[in-house]
């Protein structure tokens, strides 16, 4: 199984992604943008585990989530970075100290829990698009998606499992942790 631990978005959070990912869209000549129900804040990419793997996830998600009082994150802005040859366009976060807390205690929980130390560390954003092409330079674009601003309340941090489904991913909830 294929799997990621992200903060998952209510209804309003991945309206509020649409309609960025929308104005992406406008400006842009072709792309693969992600589907509404797959907005996320990925904490810590996991990739392929077997099913004790999958467990033992479970138990470090918990165990990070109980240590934590839920918090408020900003997300802001858009961006885009060049992966190989695709770019891919993205929304941001203002910096938080709680979030980098949060994923220092996720990362301890999932080593404790036998899993190595993540090499790149947290990089908040949200996948709105791959392999997009935009219509003109980015920075009218990125000024204008600058203005853009949702504060969100973070109360859980969530396992996700990437199952492929044709050329769809979809991203299944395993298991979620509460923050206290």
């Amino acid at each position: 199984m294929r799997a990621f631990i992200a903060i998952d978005f209510d209804k309003e959070t991945k309206e509020y992604l649409l309609s960025i990912q929308s104005k992406l869209k406008e400006c842009s000549k072709s792309g693969n943008f992600s589907s509404e129900e797959n907005f996320h804040l990925t904490l810590r990419f996991i990739g392929e585990v077997d099913q004790s793997g999958m467990d033992s996830l479970c138990e470090a998600v918990n165990n990070a989530a109980m240590q934590f009082k839920a918090f408020d994150i900003c997300l802001n802005g858009a961006g885009f970075f060049t992966k190989g040859s695709r770019c891919v366009a993205w929304a941001g976060t203002k910096k938080s100290k709680e979030l980098e807390i949060l994923y220092r205690k996720l990362e301890k929980c999932l080593m404790r829990e036998g899993f190595a130390a993540d090499r790149q560390g947290l990089s908040p954003h949200v996948t709105l698009g791959r392999e997009v092409s935009f219509k003109e330079k980015y920075d009218t674009l990125k000024d204008e998606l600058s203005k853009y601003e949702k504060t969100v309340h973070v109360e859980a941090i969530t396992l996700f499992e990437s199952v492929r489904k044709g050329p769809k991913l979809i991203y299944k909830p395993v298991f979620t942790g509460r923050l206290k």
